[in-house]
């Protein structure tokens, strides 16, 4: 038989209960703007009935609180990081490609740019078409060549500043996610030695939660909690990224970056970062499966449209020479060839070859064959196994951009220059190359050698003699248009001083120097649709700008359609775990009404005990 007290503990009990519902009530009407926070709600049951040995049996005892849980729901934490792993990569790519665009494009006719000074020059060539002796046209004409390299050395500039921006990125990326990972496995050492007595620290999980939310923008994850066998001990939790563990409950693993000494480009800028583990083990940073910001700065920095340099390679073991014939599209162009002259990679094998230069040699059939010098001896035979420099990145970022500036400057100036050198000027001499290139670390000129034919050779390094000084032949280093690049572009200095050798005859010959036959020439060049496979020169350009407006466009959508996305379930997360003022609001009243009636019901007991005790003495 229960006590005389027995209903108010059930009062109490009521009391207890309710009390700590308005509690968990408030908590959530104060997190109500809490980032990453889920509303808590509490469980209840009732308490064991007594059994009183009597004809009705057992008689309740009350109620009691048995929890308080969150209501986060997991499946929908994994797709708002999904969403929020592809928005992440897309809004990156967005914001750098456009900046590519603008280093491209002109706004209009009036703007500068590549395409307009371009068209410049030519329009300065056809002013002297009325009188091809006029040195000041011709000195503007210069000036118009001079401003088009200048224009193309900027747009290339400004593409290295932002592979070097890009790059830095890529550190502070690092950073951040070491900073989450020991976040992340903070955080869960303090839950599990909460929860191992039994509570749930729903405050701390949420904390968590949202440190994985931030980190999913940056690297896709992938997260697994698994409960301890039996019950017992603390539970594990794991957190990977690219396949690998980045946290593994109190431990955490931390990438490092490094800046590499090689180059997979020939106008990569230095230190560019490669990335692994602590633990040494590698980290794949052109793995598909990355996602996030991450990739999308990697896709920036080392895009090349999948485009490299293949070939069969040969080579003996002991020697420091791997030979490559065979070699694609890449490798078959003077103009095309984007591979460094030097601190380059050869892959053969899933093996890495560095190498310190090479020479080419052009067959009678205009096959290329390449003679690499490496940094090391071969440890063993290649006998025609498939060789590449550099990895395949799918995706059209600044090498790519870069090497497409580089292909118009060499085709351009190479056409130009055949031109000009087969015409004379006005003194009656043959005319000298216009379009050179300029050796930055002695600011020597660079001349170029002839088209191509059976027999060509080049290296990739400039001539030196036994003391390491260039070579040069009437203050010009001879060499291949191969070292010709968007950033050393320039117009020849002394053309620049005296327009009269532009050479504009078709003759030598005493009273005909000016007859303007050569400036044709040089005039149709601009109407040439065979320069280029997109055509004549301005098509070539707007192709090129055409193209990263389409990437520039194509990654703003994606972006626009990831954040849509991302909204929309992070509103149904929220519709589920989100703290809803009204709700909470009308629960403030229940929870007032509840604890109301059990206070009623204390009162009433206390009236019917002090009956039975102080009125009835028993």
């Amino acid at each position: 038989m229960p006590s005389s007290f027995f209903g108010i503990n059930i009062a109490r009990s009521g009391m207890n209960t309710y009390n700590a519902l308005l509690n968990t009530t408030g908590h959530n009407v104060a997190n109500v703007d809490t980032k990453g926070y889920s509303k808590q709600v509490v469980k209840q049951s009732a308490t064991q009935a007594i059994s009183l040995g009597t004809s009705y049996g057992m008689i309740g005892s009350g109620v009691e609180a048995t929890d308080v849980l969150s209501e986060r729901d997991a499946y929908y934490d994994e797709k708002y990081r999904l969403s929020n792993t592809s928005y992440g990569k897309y809004e990156t790519l967005s914001y750098y490609m456009q900046s590519i665009e603008d280093y491209l494009y002109a706004k209009d006719s009036n703007s500068g740019g590549i395409s307009n000074s371009l068209d410049g020059f030519f329009k300065s060539l056809t002013s002297l078409t009325t009188d091809v002796s006029n040195t000041t046209i011709r000195t503007q004409a210069a000036g118009y060549a001079e401003t088009l390299t200048q224009y193309i050395q900027e747009a290339a500039y400004n593409l290295q500043v932002l592979q070097q921006d890009v790059n830095s990125e890529i550190a502070n990326t690092v950073d951040s996610i070491n900073s989450y990972a020991e976040q992340i496995a903070s955080l869960t050492k303090q839950i599990n030695t909460l929860e191992v007595y039994g509570t749930r620290a729903n405050d701390l999980r949420d904390q968590r939660a949202t440190l994985i939310d931030d980190l999913s923008e940056l690297v896709s994850v992938d997260v697994v909690e698994k409960e301890p066998a039996e019950g017992k001990g603390a539970v594990q939790y794991i957190v990977s990224i690219n396949d690998a563990v980045l946290v593994d409950t109190y431990d955490y693993n931390r990438l490092e970056y490094k800046a590499k000494d090689t180059y997979s480009s020939m106008n990569d800028i230095d230190n560019l970062y490669d990335l692994k583990w602590s633990t040494g083990q590698s980290f794949g940073i052109h793995d598909t499966g990355l996602g996030g910001k991450l990739e999308a700065l990697f896709k920036l920095r080392d895009g090349n449209n999948g485009e490299v340099f293949t070939g069969a390679a040969n080579g003996s073991a002991g020697d420091k020479t791997l030979k490559i014939t065979d070699v694609n599209e890449l490798g078959s162009s003077l103009f095309k060839l984007d591979i460094p002259p030097a601190d380059g990679v050869i892959i053969v094998n899933n093996s890495r070859y560095e190498y310190e230069s090479f020479d080419v040699t052009v067959d009678a059939d205009g096959k290329y064959s390449y003679e690499f010098h490496l940094k090391e001896k071969l440890g063993t035979d290649i006998d025609g196994t498939k060789a590449q420099i550099s990895e395949s990145v799918d995706y059209r970022g600044i090498p790519y951009y870069m090497s497409q500036l580089n292909e118009f400057v060499r085709t351009f100036s190479s056409r130009f220059n055949q031109v000009q050198t087969s015409g004379y000027d006005m003194n009656g001499n043959q005319g000298v190359q216009m379009f050179l290139g300029t050796d930055k670390a002695s600011g020597v000129e660079m001349n170029f050698d002839s088209e191509v034919s059976a027999g060509f050779t080049f290296s990739s390094i400039l001539p030196r003699d036994a003391a390491g000084n260039l070579i040069t032949t009437n203050g010009y280093v001879q060499t291949s248009y191969y070292n010709l690049t968007a950033l050393n572009t320039n117009i020849n200095k002394a053309i620049l001083d005296d327009g009269k050798l532009i050479a504009c005859s078709g003759s030598s010959e005493e009273g005909v120097v000016e007859d303007g036959k050569n400036l044709a020439n040089m005039l149709a060049l601009e109407s040439d649709k065979t320069m280029f496979r997109q055509g004549q020169p301005a098509s070539f350009l707007q192709v090129l700008v055409s193209t990263a407006g389409v990437d520039t466009e194509k990654v703003k959508t994606g972006a626009e359609n990831a954040e849509n996305i991302r909204a929309a379930v992070d509103q149904r997360r929220l519709s589920k775990a989100g703290v809803d003022e009204d709700e909470e609001a009308q629960n403030l009243i229940v929870c007032q009404n509840l604890l109301t009636y059990q206070y009623k019901v204390l009162s009433v007991m206390n009236e019917v005990l002090d009956k039975l005790i102080n009125g009835t003495a028993v």
